[in-house]
């Protein structure tokens, strides 16, 4: 996550304080999170459709949530996240969009192109907002596997993806398979992790565990741990983000 709208926020805050517009300044400085809710998933759904042909059933799958996430910019403030969050699968032109909402302002978007048996991320897109401003961040990927042809476990790859600005790079690795009980059904499952660290406009490290049913490829489990730092005018801004997702049913909301 980058932080190019601390440097205009910073600017506003001591052009707010040189004239004495204290109010104004409590205003910018106000941080507020709101849970996204399952409905406005599933009418964002709705309007948008089901978009081109996938291996998972197409809607919006409700996971149970628990985690946060924390800056230090400004004055510093964390968004607990609430018990429940979604992710909205859609077809892509090359295979699957995955959207995981879980506040307003703050989602991740995972595209992947779908080959033959394996899948390959095409893009994350990332939304974050603190103070009232949201940012979109695009990681733009090459080559690298979602998940892996067949899924043997023990197989191994690497992580290549950039925003122009901040690179991301790392192995990964299929660890095994499971079975999850998932609303009562026994669900085979592949469990893929990568770690991976940031360089160039971003510095830090970050690690993600999927546990995708096979064969269609869902997320019924997903934990996600990243530390990043970005410089800034007043000096390094941190970011930091701790979340698990366990999916609640095998069907979607339509």
């Amino acid at each position: 996550m980058s932080r190019r709208w601390l440097v205009g926020g910073m600017a506003a805050v001591a052009g707010l304080a040189a004239v004495g517009l204290l109010g104004a300044w409590w205003f910018l400085l106000r941080d507020v999170s709101t849970p996204a809710s399952v409905s406005d998933a599933v009418a964002a759904y709705r309007d948008e459709g089901p978009g081109g042909a996938s291996s998972i059933p197409p809607g919006v799958y409700v996971y149970a949530t628990t985690g946060s996430e924390q800056t230090d910019a400004l004055r510093g403030t964390t968004h607990e996240y609430p018990a429940t969050s979604t992710i909205t699968v859609t077809g892509a032109p090359c295979g699957v969009g995955l959207r995981w909402d879980v506040l307003e302002g703050r989602s991740t978007t995972w595209t992947a192109c779908v080959g033959a048996g394996d899948w390959i991320e095409r893009s994350r897109d990332e939304r974050h907002r603190f103070y009232g401003v949201t940012e979109k961040t695009t990681y733009t990927c090459r080559n690298t596997p979602f998940r892996p042809a067949g899924d043997p476990p023990g197989t191994t790859f690497t992580v290549s993806c950039t925003t122009g600005e901040a690179r991301e790079g790392g192995p990964g690795v299929v660890v095994g398979r499971e079975t999850l009980d998932i609303g009562g059904t026994s669900v085979p499952a592949v469990h893929v992790r990568t770690t991976t660290s940031f360089s160039g406009g971003t510095t830090g490290s970050a690690t993600y565990d999927f546990w995708l049913a096979r064969p269609t490829g869902l997320p019924v489990r997903i934990t996600m741990v990243s530390q990043t730092t970005n410089g800034s005018i007043i000096g390094d801004v941190h970011y930091q983000e701790r979340v698990s997702l366990q999916l609640t049913s095998l069907e979607p909301k339509r």
